[in-house]
């Protein structure tokens, strides 16, 4: 949960400008057009359709990776800003040669026509491998679709999650539901009517039973996602997710996982903290108490107390720490996890500061001897090496720093 940061909503545009494009010189006589599916367009286009095709596809393959190498938010403004473009781009081509139009919101409702004849055999499990590609197909051209809050909506009115996305998280196969908690991340994201949808259909506890029931890494990653798209300035829904278990399954996570699903959890509780945080900042007091009272009802300190979860992050800390030092060589690679839990000892420790004052003897030796080490590499280094090694002091100090020195209520 990324995989935000929440530029998440200067991304999403309005679809009042969104085509799908067909021309009818390409439509066979007496054959029935399908806006679904690409025409071949006339030579005279500026981008010819395969490249069109190509560069389509490229946004997708940069989003997944984006999506990959951060949080899924963080990645979603880039993504769109490029879509924008190439879009633009794209209309003026297509509206020079006068070509029919689809709307949106049509173009939904084919692929909701679509996905029916696919829907029983979806939850079945018994897709044939060309079903399964059609299927991912209709998935991935709406998830493209709702990035839009406009089409979002316009999914949520349509029963989509219940029509598609809980067909699909119901159903054996892995891709379709790892591609269904993408679409759900992508309606629920900024968009507080889908959220609301969301939590009045049960989808918070849906996707918490497949996050704790499926091993796959990548349906995983994609559950923390969705969560995190349901739950993000939405007091009521994170009540659910915590009285479903939410923050006890993260726990869990933190203890025994794969290292991606636990930072993307670490990141999830770091954004909640901050959120609750930032209610500080809110300038008219009404409405600060009223946003405090909302969030006063999800008990999310003394849960996340409750359940360990100091513990859990210290041990995850000191056991990362410890790694660094195995090896004693330092490396430019694979620091993510390191910067990862001491960015969340640091911001969870006005929450944690008693549990990890009781630990010092634990903490302090673990933390001293990684920044000796770091401090004293006995290596040449080259120029990137010396920056990235600075970087990871400085936060460790910073960390060692926010833990153990009293506060300004303690002095």
């Amino acid at each position: 949960m990324d995989e935000t940061d929440e530029d998440d909503e200067n991304g999403k545009q309005s679809n009042s400008n969104s085509l799908t494009l067909h021309p009818d010189k390409s439509v066979i006589e007496n054959e029935e057009p399908d806006p679904l599916k690409i025409k071949k367009f006339p030579a005279t286009l500026k981008f010819p359709i395969d490249e069109l095709k190509a560069r389509l596809k490229k946004l997708k393959q940069d989003e997944a990776e984006d999506e990959a190498n951060m949080d899924d938010e963080e990645a979603h403004p880039k993504t769109e800003k490029r879509f924008k473009r190439f879009y633009e781009t794209l209309k003026e081509e297509l509206n020079a040669l006068k070509v029919n139009v689809t709307s949106d919101s049509e173009l939904l409702k084919r692929f909701f026509q679509k996905f029916q004849s696919y829907k029983d055999n979806v939850i079945t499990g018994t897709l044939t491998n060309i079903d399964i590609e059609e299927v991912l197909d209709i998935l991935n051209n709406l998830e493209y679709l709702l990035h839009q809050i406009d089409n979002a909506k316009i999914f949520s009115d349509m029963d989509g999650l219940t029509k598609i996305v809980s067909p699909c998280l119901n159903g054996t196969n892995n891709e379709i539901k790892s591609e269904a908690l993408r679409l759900l991340g992508a309606a629920a994201q900024s968009n507080p009517k889908v959220q609301a949808k969301a939590l009045e259909n049960d989808f918070i506890q849906k996707v918490l039973h497949v996050l704790s029931t499926n091993s796959k890494i990548e349906v995983k990653s994609r559950c923390l996602f969705a969560l995190s798209a349901l739950i993000r300035q939405f007091p009521a829904a994170q009540k659910a997710w915590i009285d479903h278990g939410g923050l006890q399954l993260l726990g869990k996570i933190l203890y025994d996982d794969q290292l991606l699903i636990q930072m993307k959890a670490m990141k999830l509780v770091n954004d909640l903290t901050i959120e609750r945080r930032n209610l500080e900042e809110i300038y008219d007091p009404e409405q600060r108490q009223q946003k405090m009272r909302e969030y006063a009802i999800t008990d999310f300190e003394l849960k996340l107390l409750g359940h360990d979860y100091c513990k859990l992050l210290s041990n995850l800390m000191i056991k990362c720490f410890e790694e660094k030092l195995t090896g004693r060589k330092f490396s430019i690679e694979n620091n993510d996890f390191l910067e990862v839990v001491s960015d969340s000892m640091i911001t969870i420790s006005p929450i944690c500061k008693t549990e990890f004052k009781n630990i010092k003897l634990m903490l302090l030796p673990v933390i001293d001897n990684l920044l000796h080490f770091y401090e004293n590499p006995n290596i040449k280094l080259t120029v990137d090496e010396t920056d990235v090694l600075k970087s990871l002091i400085l936060l460790i100090e910073r960390l060692k720093i926010t833990i153990f020195e009293p506060s300004h209520d303690e002095l």
